[in-house]
């Protein structure tokens, strides 16, 4: 046997199904095992990809032990000569491992391999090669200095930004989502410390295999797909805790005394400043965009009517006495009124936040309009706390986007045109899989590659001029008619701002991933859920909060209405800042779009005194409330189960 292959998988079945697909390809000319670990995922990964995939040993874990225990796990069940563990959310072209292996068979000191990763958009990974975590080198990292200076030898030292992507180099740590590692040094070193849950393994095994007198290798003569990528988990202040974490237990295993101390030192200041930084952003995200507007508009309408009476009245206030109760009113107006012209649809442009905050005015001045005349006071009033809401709101949105508080939102991506790459016959997959997730009319057709001219609109030899002539944002590449190595270079000398999809042949799943969507995205057969698109997210959210706000100012008459009073309290709270929904799932399902902890289910009770439902009826019934969401369900079920809010 020449080469054993790990991949460790946990609920990402589609991006799997590309993996193996490639994997396939890929181990076509050698002898090779494949074996897939699953830690416990609950998208039925295993029974979807078995049957599709017979020739790989699969093993199935009742828990998540982590991604070093679960390599080690079938380590003493491979035979080959080399061991290459790789990540699920990845697509290897068909070459990719033969060059690996003749890359070292050709240079003796060679004891583990990585490669030249790109994303989804096809820009380079920096984790393809990288640094030990110095000091210096982890605290440039976690402060973000490195990102500022990415080419810097100084600033980027743990990713190794002046070394070119294009050549091969010696490098101190190998990326786990592409590590290819002689079978023998791998027993020697016993595999991965299983004292690394997540992150911090791979550096490790890099380490111990140059203690052995080894060298790790850059390899750039191949390049693979890496879809989500360590930007997917930079951001986050959980990745912070456990990457922190992983480099404590590196620290305590590999250094001792000043150095040891040193380390801690800059790693704790590096830690602290993103954990200021993480909370901010997760201030912003838990409270949520529209209560933070919310307080914005109301500020600015109190502002205006003080700064009026100072400057045009000489400050004399105006008759009516009720201004913060009115200016809570038009808040809700206002925010409400914007929301549906689309303001949270694309957060991060301004034009668009600013066109929505007119409309929020208008619709303001037209309910003042209607008021009794004892509630008027000054039109002008409101039209200038409106506008001075509608500027700060925007002002207040440009300072959140360029401090990466808010991602790009995919509104746009949900209608832009779609072109698909490949044969006649697998354009009709393509096609297949977005009638069934409700997408058909964002086809344009197929870019063709072979001279079949039926659906044609363009050909790959003018792909790049046809892509920007005709605006094109989103590209699906089929693998059948083309290899995944063409598909992958071709990514490469594409425009960065266009989603880049692709499908393998034989298989029923479309996946990707780019900048605005760092998780990753999947089009599948098996359906489509409607709760994930913007409209209706937004639309959720906009119940939440009308529903919250209802409550709140009509709380003492509730309490005749709804059982356990304290919890509702507890409950509208957590609604408004964004940490629960009125209506949820029956179960936590991570295979479906995500939402918050529901104080309802979505067949009505509340979790606590719901009728006992198997797992398999409580799955069916949340794949129903996805598919079919629209917020009139909401309203239904909070109006029919409205004496259960409290829980």
């Amino acid at each position: 046997m020449h080469l054993s292959i790990i991949i460790v998988n946990y609920n990402v079945k589609y991006f799997l199904e590309q993996c193996l697909r490639s994997v396939e390809k890929a181990i076509a000319n050698i002898d090779a095992q494949v074996f897939v670990v699953d830690n416990n995922s609950s998208d039925d990964s295993i029974a979807y990809l078995k049957p599709k995939f017979p020739f790989v040993k699969y093993v199935a874990n009742t828990e998540n032990v982590g991604f070093a225990k679960a390599n080690n796990q079938v380590l003493n069940d491979c035979t080959g000569d080399y061991i290459l563990y790789l990540n699920p959310d990845t697509i290897i072209p068909e070459d990719c491992l033969e060059k690996c292996i003749a890359f070292f068979e050709s240079h003796d000191d060679c004891g583990a391999l990585g490669i030249k990763m790109i994303d989804g958009s096809g820009t380079f990974l920096p984790e393809s090669k990288r640094g030990f975590p110095s000091p210096v080198a982890s605290f440039f990292k976690l402060t973000g200095l490195s990102d500022i200076f990415p080419k810097s030898k100084l600033f980027n030292q743990y990713s190794l930004g002046y070394l070119s992507e294009f050549e091969n180099h010696k490098v101190d740590v190998l990326a786990g989502a592409f590590m290819m590692v002689k079978k023998e040094i791998v027993i020697k070193t016993e595999g991965f410390d299983e004292a690394f849950f997540m992150y911090g393994e791979d550096i490790d095994l890099s380490y111990r295999i140059q203690q052995l007198g080894f060298n790790n290798y850059y390899f750039a003569d191949s390049t693979i797909l890496h879809f989500k990528g360590e930007s997917t988990k930079k951001g986050s202040l959980n990745y912070v805790k456990m990457f922190y974490s992983a480099m404590n237990i590196f620290v305590k295993k590999h250094y001792s005394g000043n150095k040891a101390r040193i380390f801690t030192l800059f790693i704790q200041g590096a830690i602290l400043f993103r954990a200021l930084v993480s909370l901010l952003k997760s201030v912003v995200v838990s409270i949520g965009l529209p209560l933070l507007d919310a307080i914005i508009i109301f500020i600015s309408l109190w502002e205006t009517k003080n700064e009026w009476i100072r400057w045009m009245r000489n400050g004399q206030g105006f008759a009516i006495d009720n201004f913060p109760l009115m200016f809570l009113s038009f808040t809700i107006i206002f925010l409400i009124s914007g929301a549906l012209s689309g303001m949270y649809d694309n957060p991060e442009k301004p034009s668009k936040t600013f066109a929505s905050g007119i409309t929020g005015i208008i619709v303001m001045m037209a309910v003042y309009g209607v008021l009794p005349e004892r509630f008027w006071f000054s039109r002008a009033v409101m039209i200038l706390g409106g506008f001075a809401a509608g500027v700060a709101i925007t002002i207040f949105r440009l300072i959140l986007f360029k401090l990466k508080f808010l991602e790009p939102s995919d509104e746009e991506y949900k209608f832009q045109q779609t072109a698909v790459v490949g044969s006649n016959s697998e354009y009709a997959v393509v096609r297949e899989i977005f009638h069934k997730a409700g997408l058909e009319e964002r086809l344009l057709g197929r870019i063709k590659i072979n001279g079949e001219s039926e659906n044609a609109v363009g050909d790959i030899k003018n792909l790049k001029e046809f892509l920007v002539r005709l605006n094109i944002r989103e590209v699906v590449f089929c693998e059948g008619a083309l290899t995944n190595h063409l598909n992958i270079q071709l990514v490469q000398t594409l425009p960065r701002n266009i989603s880049y999809r692709f499908i393998g042949s034989n298989t029923k799943s479309i996946v990707g991933s780019d900048s605005k969507a760092t998780a990753g995205e999947t089009l599948a057969a098996e359906g489509f859920y409607r709760i994930s698109e913007a409209y209706n997210k937004r639309m959720k959210r906009v119940v939440d909060i009308a529903l919250s706000l209802f409550l709140l100012f009509s709380f003492p008459l509730q309490l005749f209405f709804i059982r356990k009073k304290g919890s509702l309290l507890l409950n509208i709270i957590n609604v408004l800042i964004n940490q629960a929904t009125w209506v949820g799932y029956a179960k936590e399902e991570i295979s479906l779009p995500t939402i918050k902890k529901g104080v309802l289910t979505c067949y009505g009770f509340p979790k606590t005194i719901a009728p006992s439902l198997n797992d398999e009826a409580m799955h069916h019934l949340n794949i129903q409330y996805a598919k079919n969401y629209d917020f009139w369900m909401d309203v239904k079920i909070v109006l029919k189960n409205y004496k259960y809010l409290g829980g």
